[in-house]
């Protein structure tokens, strides 16, 4: 058995840090425009990028651990690797876009208030542009939203973890919910991707993920040691 405790603990952790982001942007409304709301909330937002930029770096090592853990389902499997790979890419993306933004929005915001005139309007208007690696979330909400949908998929069909695949699809289902919202202009796809997935449901599915990848002796290990034993 591949051993998964420090995948299990990221996973926890990661859980963790989607719920923290999510409270700290409820309390951080959107005002008129990006750079009053990085003037503004500067503190808050910062500290999302900050709770982001870490779980992009420990949800790489939660893919490549549940991968390790569900690795006898996915032997013959063609389309789990791509998923995989979406997800490390995701959560890459997610870790480089935020780490760079500590220090970008801030020094854009300001510079954008003290300059005023056409330059503010030019860096609300380039906002998106200048800071953001994935304005609509395909790559860190949609990538990482399907890998959690595959998982699940596969764990409900070669586990006993029925509850644990049910939150995993509804997780995923909201992640890419949040980028049709984003694409389309949606809110209400947005709010609901958000405020389900974002909340309450994909931070569930992780520290629940997390307690299996930590234990020794889970209904997931029982469950390959008789695929083995029958072999």
């Amino acid at each position: 058995m591949k051993k998964t405790r420090l995948g299990g603990i990221s996973a926890v952790i990661v859980g963790v840090l989607y719920l923290l982001t999510v409270v700290i942007v409820l309390t951080s409304p959107p005002g008129e425009n990006p750079v009053i709301d990085h003037i503004t909330y500067m503190n808050k937002l910062i500290a999302v990028h900050y709770v982001l930029g870490i779980l992009g770096v420990l949800g790489i090592m939660v893919v490549l651990a549940i991968s390790n853990k569900i690795e006898p389902y996915t032997l013959s499997s063609e389309w789990y690797p791509y998923t995989k790979v979406m997800a490390i890419i995701g959560f890459a993306l997610l870790a480089l876009n935020n780490l760079r933004q500590i220090g970008l929005d801030h020094e854009l915001s300001h510079k954008a208030m003290a300059k005023g005139g056409v330059v503010f309007d030019t860096i609300i208007l380039a906002w998106a542009g200048l800071v953001e690696l994935s304005p609509q979330g395909w790559l860190d909400f949609g990538f990482v939203g399907l890998w959690i949908f595959t998982v699940s998929l596969i764990t409900f069909t070669h586990t006993k973890q029925k509850f644990l695949s049910v939150i995993g699809w509804i997780g995923g289902s909201c992640f890419i919910l949040t980028v049709i919202g984003n694409v389309t202009g949606i809110s209400l796809l947005v709010m609901i991707g958000m405020g389900l997935g974002g909340l309450v449901v994909v931070p569930l599915w992780f520290v629940l993920y997390g307690t299996i990848l930590i234990k020794k002796n889970t209904t997931l290990e029982t469950t390959e040691s008789s695929i083995i034993s029958s072999n």
